[in-house]
């Protein structure tokens, strides 16, 4: 199994980032994540690790936003295969859609398994913020999603409906529980 790891959005892998972006750039902005993970380029990067940053101490939080923690998942010491960004807490907006953890996998490297194992490691990374269950909300024809939440222990609380999507919503019970990487 590949060498993988979750670090800290940080300064340190800007190349690895910016060859992220340039994969995934059209695909994060056709997803509405680029409310979440920053598409950065050359001029930007610093200053978006820095709201990360902020956004990760809880200081200088756009309206309605939460404290979160933005982790990239790095293979081999040198590749970020995807974005995981856990919240805190929750909100209203977020208990309906969003939840506690949003994730994404560059495209090259999907349905390989990388994005279970970095719910995973991301689910210990809550258990430290003492988190005792966390929400994670996926839109219901997001097969891929759901298996990954299933596969770390989600289980299906309900559905809704937003602008025309229906969006499912899992709770993963943290406890004392010891989820394999």
């Amino acid at each position: 199994m590949d060498d993988v790891r979750l670090v800290l959005a940080n300064i340190k892998y800007r190349a690895e980032y910016l060859d992220f972006i340039e994969e995934c750039r059209e695909d994060i902005i056709e997803t509405g994540f680029d409310c979440v993970i920053p598409v950065s380029d050359e001029n930007t990067f610093e200053a978006d690790i820095n709201r990360l940053t902020d956004r990760h101490k809880g200081r200088e939080l756009p309206e309605n936003w939460v404290p979160a923690s933005t982790y990239w998942l790095i293979k081999d010491n040198s590749k970020i295969m995807g974005v995981i960004i856990i919240r805190h807490r929750l909100n209203d907006q977020l208990r309906f859609r969003g939840g506690h953890i949003a994730y994404y996998i560059r495209p090259s490297e999907r349905k390989k398994s990388y994005a279970t194992r970095m719910l995973s490691m991301a689910l210990e990374q809550c258990r430290e913020l003492g988190l005792k269950q966390v929400l994670i909300t996926c839109k219901k024809e997001n097969e891929y999603s759901a298996k990954t939440i299933k596969n770390n222990g989600g289980e299906l609380f309900s559905e809704g409906h937003d602008n025309g999507q229906i969006i499912q919503r899992y709770w993963i019970q943290l406890g004392s529980l010891l989820l394999s990487v």
